[in-house]
Order: C-alpha cells, then structure tokens, then sequence
C-alpha cells in the first residue's frame, strides 16, 4: 500500500505529538494452522506476542485490569490472528451473526488493507464465538455507513475457554481467540491483487471492549457505567474509527530463500569524535540492523572505528575522498582542474569554496592518490576502499539545485566544464592532433567527452589492481544511472569493475518524487558493469516524514537493489527514523 497525502500530514501530526502507531512484524507461517483456539502449532510458537493492550486514550490513563496481547501470521490465502484476554468473570449473550457484538465483552479487528484511511472491514467476537463482521465506506465522522449485509465468506474463527462460560461460582483464566481472515474477500474489488506482498503493510489495531458488572440471581448484569476500550495501539480518543491512528503490521517472510540484502550507512567522523561516541554509534547502527559502514575520518581513527567494529560484527570500508582533495591542492596548486574558460579552480571557484578537483590524468595525482589507498589497504580488519568524487566538476548540476546558485543549466556552459587541464589537453593532442580548447563546441565533439571520460575509468582500473591485491572490496558513490553520470560529471561507472556501485539517488535534488529512486535502481541494474551490484544510496534529510524511509528502500529492492545506503542519518541522535528504518530492514 502507499501512504497518501492526507495520512502522511496526519502521521506528521502523531508523531509531533509523541503518537507514533504501534508495529508488527507478520511473518509467513511454516506450517499449517487448524482454527481450534489452541494455538499449539509450531508456526504460532514462534510467533511473537504483540505488547499488552493500553487505554484507547494511551498514556496517563488507568491500566488496563486484565491483560490482552496479540499475535499474526500468513500465508498465501489468509491472515491469521490470534489473542489471548484474561478474564476471572468470562461471560457471553449473543449468539446471532450480526448481533451488536460489543454489547457483550468483545474481541475486535479492524483492517484497511490500503491504508487510505476510508474503506475498511471490522470483525467483532464475543466469548460465544458470535460473529459481527461490516464494511465500512468512510469513518462515521466523515459521515461513514456500515454495511452489515456484508460477510466475509470463508471467515474461520475459534474461540477456547480457559474456565467456565457464564458461570459466576469459579474464577476463569483467560479466553483465546483464533481466526483465518481470507485475503481475497479483503482484496475484493481491486485489480490484480489477490494477497499481500512482501514488505507490503496493513494499516490494522485491535480493541476488547470490556463491561463492569454485577450479579442478579446467578447471572452477569452490566453496571451503568461506560464501558472500557482497550487496544493494541492507542488511538488517543474515544473513537476505533480514526484509521490514520491504527497501528502498522507488516508482511515479511524469513523462510523464503532470498537474495541477501544488505544495509549499509555513510559516517564522517571528525578527529575529535570520542572512543566512548564510536562505540556508541556503533551499537545505535547494529541495533539498527546495519552491518556495513563507509567510514571518513583520519587513518589513525579509521583504525579504531574498525576495531571497534569488530565486537558488534560490522563490516568497516574505508569512505575516501578521491579527486575533490584540499591537502593535495593545497601542496600542488598545479594539479587543479581548468575549466573551458581556461581557469583553474586556483583561479576561480565552481560552485563552492570546497571543491578542489584535480586533473585525473596527471600521473602524480593518480600515484598520490594510490599511495594513501594503500595505506588503507594495510588496516588489518578493513573490508573494503568506498570511493566518493570520483569524478570531475559537475558540468551540470541536478536541477533542483539550480536555485540555490541561481543559474540555469540548459546545456554545458564553459565556466561548468571542466578537465582542460594543459596536461589533459596535450595528452589528447598527442592521441588526436587536436587541441580540444580550440575546437568549435568541445561538449559536441564525441572523442573528446569519451577522452575525458576513459581519463577516470583508467584510474579506477588501476585502483581496482590495488584492492585486489590487498583482499579489499572495491566500491564508488556514484551519480543515480550511468547516463546521468557520463553527462553531468563525465563519470563513466557503468563500464566500472566495482563491486558494488552506491548510485546517490537523491530524489529531491531532481524534483523528483520517492518512486523515482525504483525508477533508477532498474536502469543501473540493467546498465551497470556485469558483476557490480547496485546499493541504493537514499539522503534522510530529504525522508523526514513517517514512511518515506520505508517506501524508500522498498522501492528500491524492489527494483532489483541488492541494498540501500543511508546518507544523513546522526546515530548520536534521538531520532524517531531509526526505528523506522528497524523496522524496515527486519522485514527484508
């Protein structure tokens, strides 16, 4: 299901407000079920429970005096939900499908299996094992009608008495309720879904309506006294039909053979990030369920982070700045890249004060660069070399960044284009008889760009030579599709050996929205060098609202991403999306 616009503006609201919906994770069951109550199956074993039912109202209001608790499974054809209430008093009436069930004490489900917030079902159950099952069009405050005519055929429910029914002289325990709710009755009505798929999740609560009474002549009378709603997941009012407030269960299966999908973090470490802040980040990230980091810091750190690592079994590559380098500039002014204005970044900056590219094709700088890769290399522990700008100045930038410098990239503009580095040029010369500055148009001159382009795919083979001489992985940042790349920063991944390929699929600086990023995982999938598998890199900065991680790295796997990078997210923070993103990893 997608979240729309108006429960995305709703869940915003919750969680300001500390509301955040309770999840659950539905696992795929591995045996067959009998609806009988008994719950004595080896898929229900090993089924979590749900946390015990709170006040309808949550928090700062009395506890519930008897427990209730939750668990699901499912399979191809149903929805299975099981729960156990305990009750000293249990006790039951109504024996007619379609009674008003929560006259009695009750059990309740509500479903809405598109999270829309408008068309859901309701079960209720007494004691008895009486049915009320309806449809809803809309919530009643938004002028909703229930629709009692409606059943939900093939519905198999079971309830088990642990004690007498009705008999007020002994003291029961509990009672348990099962029930198999069939997926195409909830699907009916919708086009090519007959089940849920995996990673999909239902927006789903559960409440037990519970009666004060007394006895009259042997038998149970309700008290005139409201009654009380217990739930799964508080809706913070008096009301089961505020769907935007129900809880989220989630559809995974750990049973299925699968592609491992791994999930993987950037950390920039400044020089004073403490030991004791190191192995804090790390636990936040393995809790998490991140086992992979891309680490940029100092050697002499890197050294600690991947000893430290070593305890909670993350997986540490080093994160290296490749041709955006300061320290080098700084020592070799020389080796900065020029532009087609034949202007040095020494001479005059490109965007931003930061950028200190350098001439890819200079033998210095490749050797200079070689020499600190290396030097990583020898950290014992180390997995594996990340590298990030590899790549030139970019000829143009994502468009939605075209107003923070208040340009407009119709085309290649000469300030923008750069790689005329006097050394580039006459290599190219030597190749071709040609100076590529003094041509007409240069960005229309197909040798030239691919010159430019091949001058950093050399070097990456180079490196390449290098990690694997050392048994280290081999991985790059890179821009959303080779296509892209080979245009905007004439980097040419998808001709790259790497061995995993991190495509920054930055969704907000193309104006662009979350299933853009599937979008481009599908094409590098399709594109990218044969055995280089694609991480999607996704910017949390642009996913504050609930969901949009999820949908994220959703999207992404599903088009064939072998894992998902986060970018932007502080593991020092209290900060509500790393459960979210919890959650999300243990459903994959």
């Amino acid at each position: 299901m997608k979240l729309n616009i108006l429960l995305i503006v709703l869940f915003i609201v919750q969680a300001t407000h500390g509301q955040i919906p309770n999840k659950y994770i539905c696992n795929k069951m591995n045996s067959a079920i009998n609806i009988d109550g008994n719950l004595d199956e080896s898929s229900w074993k090993i089924a979590e429970w749900s946390n015990d039912f709170v006040d309808i109202l949550g928090e700062g209001v009395e506890k519930p005096k008897f427990k209730t608790k939750i668990k699901m499974l499912w399979d191809d054809n149903y929805l299975y939900i099981a729960a156990v209430l305990e009750e000293k008093d249990i006790w039951a009436t109504l024996k007619n499908r379609d009674d008003i069930i929560y006259r009695d004490n009750d059990f309740e489900v509500f479903i809405d299996q598109d999270g829309d917030g408008k068309k859901y079902y309701e079960v209720e159950v007494n004691a008895l094992n009486t049915i009320m099952d309806l449809f809803m069009n809309k919530p009643y405050h938004l002028g909703g009608r229930s629709d009692l005519t409606m059943d939900i055929e093939d519905m198999k429910t079971a309830v088990k008495i642990n004690g007498t029914l009705n008999n007020p002289v002994d003291i029961d325990t509990s009672w348990v309720v099962e029930m198999a709710i069939p997926f195409y009755k909830i699907y009916e009505n919708r086009e090519n879904k007959v089940k849920p798929g995996i990673n999909d999740f239902w927006r789903i609560n559960f409440s037990r309506v519970e009666w004060d009474t007394k006895l009259e002549q042997g038998k149970y009378v309700k008290l005139d006294k409201p009654e009380y709603n217990w739930v799964w997941s508080p809706q913070y009012i008096i009301d089961m039909h505020r769907p935007e407030k129900w809880g989220y269960v989630y559809f995974i299966d750990k049973t299925r053979a699968k592609q491992d999908k791994s999930f993987w973090i950037w950390l920039n470490l400044k020089d004073d990030f403490s030991d004791d802040n190191i192995d804090k980040a790390l636990a936040k990230i393995y809790g998490t369920g991140i086992r992979n980091i891309m680490v940029n810091t100092s050697t002499d750190k890197l050294k600690k982070v991947v000893a430290q690592a070593k305890k909670y079994d993350i997986n540490v590559y080093a994160w290296f700045i490749t041709m955006n380098r300061r320290d080098l500039a700084n020592k070799h002014p020389d080796w900065l890249s020029v532009n087609r204005e034949n202007k040095s970044l020494k001479e005059k900056k490109a965007y931003v004060n930061y950028y200190k590219f350098l001439c890819p094709a200079i033998p210095e700088v490749r050797n200079a660069l070689k020499k600190k890769i290396e030097e990583l290399c020898r950290i014992p522990g180390l997995k594996g070399i990340h590298l990030d700008y590899i790549r030139y100045v970019d000829a143009i930038l994502p468009v939605g960044l075209w107003s923070k410098y208040d340009i407009v990239q119709d085309k290649v503009y000469p300030q923008f284009d750069y790689g005329y580095h006097p050394y580039m040029r006459q290599k190219y010369k030597n190749k071709t008889g040609v100076d590529p500055l003094h041509t007409m148009n240069p960005t229309l001159d197909s040798s030239w760009s691919q010159f430019r382009l091949n001058q950093v795919t050399e070097f990456i083979f180079q490196i390449d030579s290098l990690t694997q001489a050392y048994d280290k992985l081999l991985t790059a940042a890179v821009f959303p599709t080779p296509e892209m790349s080979r245009e905007m920063v004439y980097q040419d991944w998808g001709k790259w050996p790497l061995d995993l390929a991190f495509p920054m699929l930055y969704h907000n600086f193309y104006n662009e929205d979350i299933d853009w990023i599937g979008q481009m995982v599908n094409e590098d999938v399709k594109t990218s060098f044969p055995s280089t598998k694609i991480i999607a890199g996704i910017f949390a900065p642009d996913l504050k609202t609930p969901g949009e991680i999820t949908k994220a790295v959703k999207v992404s796997l599903q088009n064939g991403a072998s894992g998902v990078s986060i970018f932007g997210l502080n593991p020092l923070e209290d900060d509500s999306r790393w459960e979210e993103l919890k959650m999300v990893i243990i459903s994959n």
